[in-house]
């Protein structure tokens, strides 16, 4: 599952202060520089890919770490023309996400860890971030597959954070990878108590994918799991697992009775993949 989410370790996370709530609002005016200057931009990029992408460079560490610092500093269009200058060096916007937005997802994470700016500022940061997500959105998805699979192939996913986590970033990136490959997708950010739980009993869903950030929400994912396969309209019901948690020890999954886990989007489509064959491979025996 897709890694961009910033909590880690088990450091608490405080509420927004009404200063980044003020500041948070006044984000608005910066909108219309997103939209008529780097979507185009991007696009025109974007259809051109193809002709210099076998020889595209990759994304340097100095790119993430100065769009993170740019959105930091509330230097926005700055971010802007980092992603931009990519995007006209021939790297795909698939690549933007993975490797420019999802590792300053987590710098700035690592850089709060470090106590090197405050929950708010990561937060102010992360708010910024998800508007260049949504905003170029049409880009990422210019190239997705014409076709739908067919309704009674249809690939259905539930995602959630666990409860009370409040950074979202990740999920909602992760959203936008599977959307792109033709799945049916229903997003639970930050759910209620019992949400997921009626969402899987009154639903069909092949895979619920769960993102946990903290050393703190892992006593109970456990908990968690047991209780979506039992509500679970699918009796077969696959549970991957994803988040900083797992970056670091990738074993917790199966401790935790998921079916596995993943590093980045790319990983958790693979593994989504993977999962459904199983299921189907069971029906057939």
């Amino acid at each position: 599952m897709d890694q961009a989410s910033d909590g880690r370790g088990s450091k608490s996370a405080p509420g927004h202060s009404a200063g980044a709530l003020k500041e948070a609002a006044s984000e608005d005016r910066l909108l219309p520089l997103v939209e008529t200057e780097i979507i185009p931009r991007l696009m025109m990029a974007h259809q051109d890919q193809r002709l210099h992408a076998p020889n595209a460079p990759a994304i340097a560490t100095r790119d993430v770490v100065g769009f993170a610092k740019a959105l930091m500093e509330n230097r926005v269009p700055d971010a802007n023309d980092i992603v931009a200058d990519i995007g006209a060096r021939g790297i795909s916007m698939d690549k933007v996400y993975l490797d420019l937005f999802a590792p300053a997802a987590r710098y700035l994470g690592e850089l709060w860890e470090a106590d090197l700016c405050t929950f708010s500022e990561v937060t102010l940061c992360l708010w910024r971030l998800q508007t260049l997500l949504y905003d170029l959105s049409p880009a990422f998805h210019s190239n997705a597959k014409n076709t739908k699979p067919a309704p009674e192939s249809e690939r259905r996913i539930v995602m959630a954070t666990m409860p009370g986590q409040q950074h979202t970033f990740g999920l909602s990136m992760l959203s936008e990878f599977f959307r792109k490959e033709g799945w049916v997708v229903l997003s639970i950010p930050s759910p209620k108590p019992g949400e997921l739980q009626d969402a899987l009993s009154a639903n069909w869903f092949d895979v619920l994918a769960l993102s946990v950030s903290t050393d703190n929400e892992f006593p109970e994912l456990g908990k968690a799991i047991r209780t979506a396969r039992k509500t679970s309209r699918n009796p077969r019901l696959s549970v991957m697992v994803g988040g900083p948690l797992f970056l670091r020890e990738p074993g917790l999954a199966a401790t935790a009775g998921a079916d596995g886990c993943s590093s980045d989007a790319v990983e958790a489509l693979a593994l989504a993949l993977q999962l459904i064959q199983q299921q189907q491979d069971v029906r057939m025996n």
